[in-house]
């Protein structure tokens, strides 16, 4: 059985948690392993987009968002890009920092 998580990140900068899935004991699977990576975009200005690309060889399963501490801020847009390969944030006045979560097969 094959189980992808999608993480959302709703944390104060410097402070980072990962929610995770909890799955049955199977047999082994059939395909390779997979292996998450997170990326980091960086610090946008404030009102500005932030933009975390999956590097080479992997591919984009989910991503999330950060606000500096004790922001109360509205984020405007927190998705991926057109082409799947990037994940962006955007809040109406404030800094953010977007993630990417990405997948490799090993």
């Amino acid at each position: 059985m094959h189980v992808r998580t999608i993480l959302r990140f709703l944390l104060p900068f410097g402070a980072l948690s990962a929610a995770s899935a909890l799955g049955l004991a199977a047999a082994a699977p059939a395909v390779a392993a997979e292996t998450a990576v997170v990326v980091q975009g960086g610090v946008s200005a404030p009102g500005g987009l932030s933009q975390a690309t999956c590097p080479s060889g992997t591919h984009l399963t989910g991503g999330g968002y950060q606000l500096p501490a004790g922001t109360h801020d509205t984020v405007t847009y927190n998705g991926p890009s057109q082409d799947a390969r990037s994940w962006y944030a955007q809040a109406d006045h404030t800094a953010v920092k977007a993630f990417a979560v990405c997948e490799t097969e090993d």
